[in-house]
C-alpha cells in the first residue's frame, strides 16, 4: 500500500534538534535505515512508517519519552521550508495558518491540519497523522505540535500560549514538560490532537506582513505542489498498469520498459513512495475490480478479463482475498447499499 511521506526538509529539524541536546544525528538515522540522500535534497520524500521508525529509534537511544519536546525553545523555521516565507509575509496569523493548512501537503501528506472555531472567536488548530503499518509514536505527534506552534511564536514576534492543548495519546507518567513547553493546560487522551489559539493571537497583525511578498511565494508555493504532483512516480505507474491489464497481469519488466526506466529503477523509485511494484499491481486491480462491479451492465467475465485474469475462478479468489466475498456477492451488496 502507498504510504503518505514527509520532505527532508521536515527531518532536517529533527537533525538539528538531536545536535541541540548532544545526540549524534548520523548513527541514531542510519540504525533507523535512513541514509544521508533524505537529508541533501529538503524535497526527498520518506514513507510514514520510516518517520515513525525513527521516532521510536530516538526514543530508545535517548532513554527520554519527552525527547520530542527537547530544546523546543529553537523555532527552527527552516523545517517548513517554503511554506515558512507564504506564512509570515500573511496579514494575520490566521491567514498563515489558512495558508499552512493549504499547502502543507509541501512538507507532508501525512499531516492533516484543520482549523476549527470554539466559543468566544477562539480556534482548534487540529492535528491528525496518517500513519501506515506502524503505530504513529506519540513523540511524532508532539514534536509536529510543539514545532508549528514555535513557528508562530516566531512568525509572531512573541510568545503564544495556547488555551488550552489536547494530546491524543494517552497521560504519560510525567508532564511537567508538556505543560512548561506549550504554556497552557493540556488534556491527554482524547479525539485529536490540538491547539486551542486566542481570537487576540489569530488577528493580531503579522510584523513582516507584505502583501506584494504575499502574492509571490503563493505563487511558488501552488508551482511547487504542481510539479510535485506531476513528479509522482507511482500513478505514472499505475497508468501504464492500466493500459496493459486487458493483456493479462504486466510484470514488472514490460512497466519498466514502457517507461524507459531499468526495473531496479522502477522498483527504488516506489520504495521511495512507499510502496512496490505487486503493491501497486494489486490495489489497481482491485480498485478497478471494485468499479466495474459496480456497473451492472457489464459481464463478470468481461471485468475478470479487464483486470488481468485469464479465467473467472482466478477472478473469483482475488475478490475474496479483497472484498472478503464473491464478484456476484459484492455486485449484490453494492446494488443494495445503493437502493437504501
Amino acid at each position: 500500500m502507498e504510504q503518505p511521506t514527509t520532505a527532508g526538509s521536515w527531518l532536517r529539524g529533527i537533525w538539528d534538534m538531536l545536535l541541540t541536546i548532544g545526540l549524534d544525528p548520523q548513527p541514531i538515522f542510519a540504525r533507523a535505515g535512513l541514509e544521508d540522500e533524505s537529508l541533501r535534497s529538503p524535497h526527498h520524500r520518506i514513507a510514514s512508517d520510516a518517520l515513525s521508525h525513527l521516532w521510536n529509534v530516538i526514543t530508545e537511544v535517548s532513554g527520554d519519552e519527552a525527547v520530542s519536546l527537547a530544546a523546543s525553545e529553537n523555532p527552527r523555521p527552516a523545517t517548513l521550508d517554503l511554506l515558512t516565507y507564504t506564512m509570515i509575509t500573511a496579514p494575520t496569523m490566521e491567514v498563515a495558518l489558512q495558508r499552512f493548512i493549504r499547502y502543507i501537503r509541501i512538507i507532508s501528506d501525512a499531516a492533516i491540519f484543520s482549523l476549527e472555531p470554539d466559543a468566544q472567536g477562539a480556534q482548534w488548530l487540529r492535528l491528525t497523522i496518517n500513519g501506515g503499518e506502524l503505530p504513529v509514536p506519540r513523540q511524532r505527534s508532539e514534536f509536529v505540535m510543539i514545532t508549528i506552534l514555535n513557528i508562530c511564536r516566531w512568525i509572531a514576534s512573541k510568545h503564544i500560549n495556547p488555551l488550552a492543548i489536547e494530546l491524543a495519546h494517552v497521560e504519560p507518567g510525567s508532564t511537567q514538560m508538556h505543560a512548561r513547553v506549550f504554556g497552557g493546560p493540556v488534556r491527554f487522551g482524547v479525539a485529536r490532537n490540538g491547539l486551542l489559539l486566542a481570537a487576540e493571537d489569530l488577528n493580531a497583525p503579522l510584523p513582516a506582513s507584505n502583501a506584494a511578498l504575499s502574492e509571490m511565494h503563493e505563487r511558488f508555493a501552488v508551482e511547487f505542489l504542481d510539479k510535485m504532483d506531476q513528479a509522482r512516480f507511482a500513478p505514472r505507474v499505475r497508468e501504464v498498469i492500466v493500459r496493459c491489464l486487458p493483456d493479462g497481469s504486466p510484470p514488472r519488466s514490460v512497466a519498466a520498459a514502457a517507461l524507459c526506466i531499468s526495473e531496479r529503477t522502477l522498483q527504488r523509485r516506489l520504495e521511495d513512495e512507499g510502496t512496490s511494484y505487486n503493491d501497486l499491481l494489486d490495489e489497481t486491480r482491485r480498485d478497478l475490480a471494485r468499479e466495474y462491479l459496480a456497473k451492472e451492465q457489464m459481464a463478470l467475465g468481461q471485468v475478470a478479463f479487464l483486470v488481468g485474469f485469464a479465467d473467472q475462478s482466478t477472478f473469483c479468489r482475488a475478490c475474496q482475498r479483497w472484498f472478503g466475498s464473491s464478484p456476484k456477492q459484492f455486485r449484490k451488496q453494492n446494488i443494495r447499499n445503493q437502493e437504501r
